[in-house]
């Protein structure tokens, strides 16, 4: 059977149709996945070894304010306000400071010159005190009075780490938890003004 014009016309459009998507699938397949993107939200409760070498003397008052967990102090080390110390199971009279899991730095050994003081009574809420968004930078919970963005306290002062280079990039006021953990981040010149807009980053990892 003879075709017609017009079906020949139609079978050839048809035919440079499903070329180009062809091609399109492909090329979609070819595109880089965003660096934004999380599978899902690491939890992590830190538990630090006992490092080698630097072993240092020190007390403990009160319990830490970066971290809002059991087992994590304030300490005073010579002149020097170290936060958070942690207990470290079976070593009693020893904690590890100055660790950061996100930089994957041990810290040093704190030698208590006096026994640590008893914990509060009160209940302990756990919140994140160091987390890894998907733009790389590294969030600590900061101490003492909190700058505020829009009226609301930043809690997560954030950096990037390049080598030995250490550039400030930005506070965080709010985590929103989830499969992916969700951050409210704002440029560091958003800090004591009102009306600047968040950018929500998914959270790659979370210490507690």
């Amino acid at each position: 059977m003879k075709s017609e014009p017009g079906n020949r016309l139609l079978l050839l459009a048809l035919a440079a149709f499903g070329s180009v998507a062809i091609l399109s699938g492909h090329a979609r397949a070819q595109m880089p996945v965003s660096p934004l993107i999380v599978a899902t939200t690491s939890v992590i409760r830190f538990e630090p070894q006992l490092p080698s070498g630097d072993v240092r003397e020190g007390s403990c008052s009160t319990e830490s304010m970066a971290v809002t967990r059991r087992g994590a102090w304030r300490c005073k080390v010579s002149n020097a306000i170290s936060d958070p110390c942690f207990v470290v199971a079976e070593n009693s009279g020893q904690l590890v400071c100055d660790a950061d899991p996100a930089l994957k730095t041990g810290g040093f050994v704190l030698k208590l010159t006096q026994p640590l003081p008893k914990p509060s009574s009160r209940e302990h809420k756990v919140e994140p005190w160091v987390f890894r968004l998907a733009d790389n930078s590294i969030c600590e919970a900061m101490t003492g009075r909190l700058p505020a963005v829009n009226g609301e306290p930043a809690r997560w002062s954030c950096a990037i780490h390049i080598r030995d280079q250490v550039r400030p990039d930005g506070v965080v006021t709010t985590l929103t938890p989830g499969k992916i953990w969700m951050a409210d981040k704002f440029p560091q010149s958003a800090v004591g003004t009102k009306g600047a807009e968040a950018e929500k980053v998914p959270v790659k990892a979370i210490w507690e």
